[in-house]
């Protein structure tokens, strides 16, 4: 595994190997939701909503063999696919609400990262404020959250709204710069150490 680094503009250090030039707005957008996968160590990786294994594939990358890497993934037939194209992945047939109970279950007392593979800025509202809760419950002290954001839902009352639950749940949340050639054009949420104790209030 390439232990270079390079920075992703508008958000934290990036670890691992350094983007191609004329990389494709997926890719880019897939590096920059994993970002915060150390380049060392026995890690914890979750990945909620892996749909594809677009994410799946570069966090396998990433560790290189290295700790342990659940994709979740709620739907049954998207899960099915994930284990036959990453066999060395455990593919996790579940929600983001779910989270606490499937990382118990295998004996995961915390996560050290968790990835989001699509927005939740369209998400009902208690449905983003239960799956953020689980995400904030697995998360290590110095864990970290990444998700991605449409452009045109930033300034959206959901998004909005979405940003200020980021902000009571963790002590820090950047917000990468937009990559324009992904579909539609889409940020990522750089979200560190969740609150333990701050509630999430009932925001709109």
């Amino acid at each position: 595994m390439t232990s270079g680094r390079a920075t992703l503009p508008g958000g934290p250090p990036r670890r691992g190997p350094r983007p191609r030039a004329g990389a494709s707005g997926p890719r880019r957008i897939a590096m920059a939701l994993t970002a915060a996968v150390p380049e060392s160590g026995q890690a914890v990786v979750v990945e909620v909503d892996a749909y594809e294994g677009g994410v799946t594939a570069l966090v396998r990358e990433l560790l290189g063999g290295r700790g342990r890497h659940l994709a979740v993934e709620s739907d049954p037939v998207r899960a099915a696919r994930l284990s036959l194209c990453f066999p060395d992945v455990e593919v996790v047939t579940a929600d983001a609400a779910s989270l606490p109970g499937a990382l118990a279950g295998r004996g995961i007392a915390a996560a050290d990262v968790v990835i989001a593979g699509r927005s939740w800025a369209g998400l009902p509202h208690a449905e983003r404020r239960a799956s953020l809760a689980a995400v904030r419950q697995v998360l290590g002290p110095e864990g970290a959250f990444t998700v991605p954001g449409p452009l045109h839902a930033r300034l959206g009352v959901r998004e909005r709204c979405f940003r200020r639950m980021l902000g009571v749940s963790f002590e820090e949340v950047v917000a990468g710069r937009t990559v324009w050639d992904s579909l539609p054009p889409s940020f990522v949420h750089h979200c560190r150490r969740p609150r333990a104790l701050a509630p999430l209030l009932p925001f709109p």
